[in-house]
Formats: C-alpha cells, sequence, structure tokens
C-alpha cells in the first residue's frame, strides 16, 4: 500500500512540475528537442549546444539523486543533491540561456543510473518522510534553479520484503 501511495505522489508531482510549463508540446509536434545534460561532468555548458529558435528545446540537468555527496554516497530517504557539473550549469547560466532563447526549458531529472560509480538505487526507508524530505528537497532546487520541470529517471529498485 505504501509503495502504491508513493508511486501516486510521484505521478501527481510530475503532473504538477508539468503543468508550470506554459506551453505544452503534444507528441505530434516534431519542433520538440530534449537533451539530458551534465551527468558526465565532461565541462559540457549550455553554449556548447546550437539552439534553433524554431524549435522547443527541453535541457534536463542530470541528476538529481537522493543520496549525500560524500565520497562513499549512501541514501538519504528523499532529500535530494544536484549531481550534475553544477559549476558549468549553475542557477546564472540557466538564467542566461532562459533569457537568450525564450524557446528554451530548462528541468532536473531524478534517479540515474549511478553515483560514484555505483548503482543509485530507489530505497525509501519510509513513504511518508521520502515524500515530505521529497517535495522539500526539490522545491528548493526548482527555485534556486527556476527550473520548468521534473524527469523522473530511477532506474535501480530495491523493495522491501517484508510484509
Amino acid at each position: 500500500m505504501e509503495l502504491l501511495k508513493f508511486f501516486l505522489t510521484l505521478i501527481v508531482l510530475q503532473a504538477i512540475s508539468t503543468s508550470q510549463i506554459p506551453n505544452l508540446v503534444t507528441a505530434a509536434n516534431s519542433n520538440l528537442f530534449r537533451e539530458y545534460i551534465g551527468a558526465e561532468f565532461k565541462d559540457v555548458k549550455f553554449s556548447d549546444v546550437p539552439i534553433n529558435p524554431n524549435v522547443d528545446f527541453h535541457f534536463i540537468l542530470s541528476f538529481a539523486i537522493d543520496y549525500d555527496t560524500s565520497d562513499s554516497p549512501s541514501p538519504t530517504n528523499g532529500k535530494f543533491s544536484v549531481f550534475w557539473d553544477s559549476q558549468n550549469l549553475s542557477p546564472s547560466e540557466v538564467s542566461s540561456i532562459k533569457k537568450q532563447h525564450p524557446n528554451v526549458k530548462v528541468a532536473l531529472s531524478l534517479g540515474g543510473d549511478t553515483v560514484r560509480n555505483e548503482s543509485a538505487f530507489f530505497k525509501p526507508s519510509s513513504v511518508d518522510s521520502w515524500v515530505s524530505n521529497a517535495v522539500s528537497s526539490l522545491t528548493d532546487i526548482v527555485k534556486e534553479y527556476n527550473l520548468d520541470g521534473i524527469d523522473i529517471d530511477y532506474e535501480h529498485f530495491q523493495a522491501d520484503t517484508v510484509r
């Protein structure tokens, strides 16, 4: 039951985040380009990507992960941290690219594959506390970076086998 409650909350969070985008693009519109950016820390900047002014362009900052940022990261039960190249993809850079190109939106992606080359497992210790922590920490990141949406990309799950 808790897992169902959690997934329903994720769906609501995603619906809320996408409702903030004023010009929703339908699947039939082929003038949309989405690009994950920042996951590999290779000094990639928004300015490295050519942006066609006739295309709705969505950068997706990769990744916000609910792990701590230590040398040996561990899960934080919904307290998300930025794991993208925040020096080159900073809040001021997000603001700048959006001012230069009105067709650009910037979102963040949750989860991803790894943290410091180890699989990033989705493993909430409590659904209620995970949801509370996630809403709080993600709201802070979305506000700090003035983001337009949230993408969910969890790739590894660990279920509680005790019922």
